[in-house]
């Protein structure tokens, strides 16, 4: 159950008024900033804005938490924020994710984060991002998003002929093939293409992001 406890964990370059607005709508008890550090350097704007800000929570009764995230590694700076978020979820809280700030990359890195989240930590979270000049924000239902996404896969799925869905079917995903076990599995199937055309269908598959090629003639379905 979601107590009424909202937590704003909030994106911050060097512009504070889209943080202002949300904690003045949401009112929360905890404000955790999230700053983009480059190379372990923070850009002086950006903890400019962060002192204001924090200057800001204290006048509102709000706690303000900082955490820094070096944004050059990709892989770490994901992992990073969603052990934030975690934090978060996992106390059954109602949290905001502020996506309105913050460099370019560090955006793409939590986006990454919150939807690798299982969903029971999800759930806890509305998302907002704010449209520029504007000032005001859009709610992100994750059902939308994830319904998107769901639905560039079947557009993909649907643009298969009927060899290639086959491919993907009697190929065991994760498992290299040579080309010629390949042709010996299709074949089982009542597939009649030569050798010279798999290897091209292949190739497609690969340029779809169905296949990899994982070294000179042996080829891998993704796990899907």
């Amino acid at each position: 159950m979601v107590v009424a406890v909202v937590v704003v964990i909030s994106l911050l370059g060097f512009d504070i008024t889209h943080a202002v607005i949300t904690l003045t709508n949401f009112k929360p008890a905890e404000v955790v900033v999230i700053l983009g550090v480059v190379r372990g350097r923070l850009d002086q704007r950006s903890l400019i804005a962060y002192n204001s800000l924090e200057q800001f929570a204290l006048t509102m009764g709000i706690r303000c938490v900082r955490q820094e995230v070096e944004v050059t590694d990709f892989s770490k700076a994901v992992s990073t924020v969603r052990e934030v978020m975690k934090k978060y979820a996992g106390r059954e809280v109602a949290v905001v994710l502020d996506l309105g700030g913050g460099l370019r990359v560090l955006v793409l890195e939590t986006f990454v984060a919150f939807y690798s989240l299982p969903r029971s930590y999800r759930k806890y979270f509305k998302l907002i991002m704010y449209i520029e000049g504007q000032n005001e924000f859009i709610e992100l239902s994750e059902d939308m998003v994830v319904e998107e996404i769901e639905k560039g896969r079947r557009i993909l799925s649907e643009s298969l002929n009927y060899v290639e869905k086959t491919i993907l079917e009697v190929a065991e995903p994760g498992t290299p093939y040579k080309l010629n076990e390949i042709y010996k599995l299709i074949k089982a199937a009542g597939i009649e293409v030569t050798k010279q055309n798999l290897w091209r269908i292949l190739k497609k598959l690969s340029r779809k992001g169905y296949v990899e090629q994982t070294e000179r003639g042996v080829y891998t379905v993704r796990k899907r």
